[in-house]
């Protein structure tokens, strides 16, 4: 049978048809077609809510850290999403033997999307030894050059300096008394004012090597000081807290422990865990946990409790209890809300920056069978 009959009258399989194709012309024609509206509505929700999930993992990891419980890590492999598109109308009405039919239309869309997302753990010796190896200098190099602040670079990722230390005891659980670090602090905030100066960055060569010079300087850094930072006070002053010979213009940096030379600059780095460790020490605990012995108490030379802001107040910094909705990242952990405050920009850029640091060093690391396929569906 045709869609209209001998009368010239639409049928009632002919209106249901058509209802169908309209239907199917409107969601194309409104949404630029299923499969890229499909896109565009949910390929920024699958982003953020993979970006948001690594930062609540990482943060979590610290908090661990500084309840000295085992952190683990677990990535998201992958995402796919089946989508299923479908259209329907039903036709009634009445259909007298004279005058005017009288009709009604039903048109309905269904939209159903079954997202299958598989999760691996990070771990095995592969893994575990990047994160427990000191970082190399050219992660200091690449970072510094990229525009981080010297000063939360070094303060992170390196322990010690020419004998200057930054709480190694800090690289590791919570110790019992008081790390040393205020020298190094001193160190790094005089870095960052001749960066902030453009008086000083790092480099893999010194300043008088000629460009046809066949000695090649692969994987050696440098500090180079611009001629007008040899009058600084700033410099001064840190040539003689790392003991250098005062006066020139660029000191190499090696990786290195032993006895201080004048000319070069001896760098201790630290790994990334030990970067976590240090960072999950400005993890603010609540006190009834304190209290029940759930996590060490510092103490500092007096025998009274130290105070960790003062090393990682300016730098890093997790707080407990209610967060009146002002939060970057926030997690609920041993029946506490911890969170990083959305307007604490040192403690955003800190994390970052870790988060960086975990990418670069463990970024290569095969990783184990999957552990977790989840298919999410009604």
């Amino acid at each position: 049978m045709s869609m209209a009959d001998s009368t010239g009258k639409l049928s009632r399989g002919g209106i249901r048809l058509g209802a169908v194709g309209l239907s199917l012309l409107i969601v194309i024609g409104c949404g630029g077609g299923v499969g890229p509206g499909a896109m565009r509505a949910n390929r920024n929700h699958y982003n953020i809510a993979v970006q948001q999930t690594d930062a609540q993992q990482l943060l979590m990891n610290l908090v661990r850290l500084r309840y000295r419980d085992t952190p683990f890590f677990l990535e998201v492999a992958s995402v796919s999403a089946n989508l299923r598109f479908q259209a329907d109308a039903d036709a009634g009405g009445v259909f007298p033997s004279g005058g005017s039919n009288i009709m009604s239309l039903d048109a309905g869309i269904a939209y159903e999307e079954s997202p299958t997302m598989t999760y691996t753990p990070l771990r095995g010796e592969d893994f575990v030894t990047q994160m427990l190896e000191p970082v190399e200098l050219e992660i200091l190099l690449l970072l510094s050059s990229s525009g981080w602040s010297v000063e939360r670079v070094f303060r992170l990722m390196v322990q010690e300096i020419n004998g200057v230390r930054n709480a190694p005891t800090a690289s590791g659980p919570t110790p019992s008394t008081e790390p040393e670090f205020r020298p190094f602090l001193r160190v790094s905030a005089l870095l960052r004012v001749l960066q902030l100066h453009n008086l000083v960055y790092l480099s893999t060569a010194p300043p008088e090597m000629a460009v046809n010079d066949e000695q090649t300087y692969d994987k050696r850094i440098f500090l180079l000081l611009k001629p007008e930072a040899l009058e600084m006070a700033e410099t001064h002053e840190l040539v003689e807290l790392l003991r250098l010979t005062p006066g020139r213009q660029y000191y190499e940096i090696v990786a290195r422990i032993g006895q201080i030379d004048p000319d070069l600059i001896s760098i201790i780095p630290r790994s990334v865990t030990a970067a976590m460790y240090y960072t999950s020490q400005g993890v603010e605990v609540p006190q009834e946990d304190e209290e029940a012995g759930l996590v060490t108490v510092t103490l500092d030379t007096q025998g009274e409790r130290f105070d960790w802001e003062e090393l990682t107040g300016n730098l890093f910094r997790v707080h407990t209890g209610s967060d009146a909705g002002n939060t970057y990242v926030a997690i609920d952990y041993r029946g506490h809300p911890f969170y990083i405050a959305d307007n604490d920009l040192e403690s955003k850029s800190t994390f970052v920056l870790l988060t960086t640091v975990l990418a670069l060093q463990s970024g290569g690391t095969p990783a184990v069978a999957p552990l977790l396929t989840l298919p999410v569906s009604r």
